[in-house]
């Protein structure tokens, strides 16, 4: 199988489309552009959603970011949720909220906590690595990269994605 790729200027491209669908059904993703390094330019979007941890429903702050991974040449997708009271959720929560079962080691291997590369906070971030492998068997039928990436991983973040990203 080929390996995926895209250039930088493609994916400010796909962001830039993506916002667009954004702004026409109010889904709340802003564009970060960075005019000097265009290749730390992002998407980001905040919300508050209600988690059930531990049997308690727990109203969450989440911050969701795409950005582009240059090493890997593709999206790249990192995320961090905060109870009410400030703390982040652990990656052991994190993987109990996800849609569907994983096993731990699975999870793990797809999702850690590092040190963001734009940012230079902890945040919890997709392997580039699966990211690559992923979207390299969708490239030619995607007409937006952006909504490919996220249909693949929503599954696993709790992230809604509006069909209308898909029209």
């Amino acid at each position: 199988m080929d390996e995926f790729g895209i250039t930088v200027e493609e994916f400010i491209n796909a962001i830039n489309e993506f916002k667009n669908v954004s702004d026409q059904i109010n889904d709340g993703w802003r564009i970060y552009e960075n005019k000097n390094e265009i290749h730390k330019s992002y998407l980001k979007k905040e919300s508050f959603i209600n988690f059930d941890l531990q049997g308690e429903l727990t109203l969450c702050k989440v911050e969701y970011n795409i950005f582009y991974n240059i090493s890997y040449a593709v999206p790249s997708f990192s995320f961090n949720v905060w109870k009410s009271n400030g703390t982040l959720l652990t990656l052991e929560e994190i993987r109990q909220l996800s849609f569907i079962h994983i096993k731990r080691e699975d999870f793990y291997s797809v999702i850690t906590q590092q040190e963001h590369p734009l940012f230079g906070r902890p945040y919890f971030i997709m392997h580039p690595c699966h990211t690559a492998k992923l979207l390299a068997q969708f490239k030619l039928n995607s007409r937006n990269i952006i909504v490919t990436f996220l249909s693949l991983i929503t599954p696993l973040l709790k992230l809604e994605l509006p069909l209308e990203y898909g029209l």
